[in-house]
């Protein structure tokens, strides 16, 4: 291998260049994989509050087979103490349910910017180190 600095930069910069393209490269499929999380947790969370919101009515509809079978009238005041209980736990976990989707997604975004911005950084000291070499090879072709 020739020890002519022209050549020595060059070779550098094609590593660097090539290093860029992987980085830009990989930064894309790091933020879709991101996206692609955060669009699983949002699904899951519907799923979830659907799954609530189903059982919520079974309870419902158990409630009132059970109390139309003892006899009682579906306007008393126990039977609508329950139903009323049994929706606020059901909002409860709906409301927690999505709370925790919330904080999943959130973290997740910090996570893809964290990411983008260790990216950028390689991508600049990538783009650094070219300008570096190109000086020094400068330096050295002045200097001979």
């Amino acid at each position: 291998m020739s020890s002519n600095p022209v050549t020595m930069f060059a070779i550098t910069a094609i590593s660097k260049l090539h290093d860029i393209k992987e980085t830009k490269k990989q930064a894309k499929i790091e933020q879709q994989r991101y996206q692609d999380r955060i669009m699983r947790i949002a699904e899951q969370a519907k799923r979830e509050e659907e799954d609530r919101i189903d059982k919520l009515r079974m309870s419902h509809a158990s409630n009132r087979a059970l109390q139309a079978s003892g006899g009682f009238t579906l306007g008393s005041r126990s039977f609508l103490n329950i139903q009323d209980m049994v929706t606020k736990y059901a909002e409860k976990d709906i409301s927690t349910i999505r709370l925790n989707a919330s904080s999943d997604q959130n973290e997740l975004s910090l996570n893809a910017q964290i990411a983008a911005s260790k990216r950028k950084n390689e991508l600049f000291g990538g783009w650094a180190s070219i300008v570096s070499s190109g000086v020094e090879t400068k330096a050295k072709i002045d200097k001979a």
